[in-house]
């Protein structure tokens, strides 16, 4: 009966001595394989509150990855005029980028209309209504976009009369001019705005 002898590929020197260089057995090779990494078919999760290691040493990323956005960012489009702009109801129609399984987190901000020219009172908005992908006969679906509602700020009632303030009728005049008053509620038509709406990150 023979005895098997691994095949010798060279030697290290250590001291007056060597140490032969033997290959390693073809089964320790194949398990050495099977521990190795491998690139992952999976699409990379979105960012989470306080993060996740991952699966430790089965799967890395591959090169070119890309992780799924969070956000949808618009805003004007010299393509679409009327994209991102308010009409004469006090409307517009925001269709975000990604879809929400939850109500996005939306922050509008105005910007500079086409003639460039900026108003002097600043704008306020909300989200009027949802637009989900399925709008009939009840809305149902992922969230796709918005209805906002803008309105602009308006000066206080002018009171031009020092002696009128100063009398009791001037007084009056005052509570009068300021009762029900409300200061954003000037029309904000034509106004040009951004939307950033971000995934909500409790559910």
């Amino acid at each position: 009966m023979g005895v098997k002898v691994d095949p010798v590929y060279g030697a290290i020197r250590n001291g007056d001595s060597a140490i032969p260089l033997v290959a390693a057995p073809v089964e320790d090779l194949a398990a050495l394989k099977a521990a190795m990494p491998v690139p992952s078919a999976e699409t990379p999760m979105p960012e989470a509150v306080g993060g996740a290691p991952g699966v430790e040493g089965t799967k890395v990323s591959g090169a070119g990855h890309q992780h799924p956005r969070l956000t949808s960012t618009t805003g004007p489009k010299s393509t679409s005029p009327d994209s991102h702009v308010v009409a004469a109801t006090g409307l517009a129609t925001v269709m975000f980028t990604r879809s929400f399984d939850l109500p996005p987190g939306p922050v509008f901000c105005e910007v500079p209309p086409a003639t460039g020219v900026m108003p002097a009172q600043p704008a306020s908005f909300r989200v009027e209504s949802w637009i989900r992908e399925t709008m009939t006969p009840t809305p149902s679906g992922k969230y796709v976009g918005c209805v906002v509602r803008a309105w602009r700020g308006r000066p206080l009632p002018l009171m031009t009369l020092l002696s009128g303030v100063l009398s009791l009728t001037g007084i009056n005049g005052i509570i009068t001019g300021l009762t029900g008053f409300v200061t954003f509620a000037a029309p904000a038509t034509g106004t040009a705005f951004t939307c950033i709406a971000v995934a909500r990150s409790d559910g």
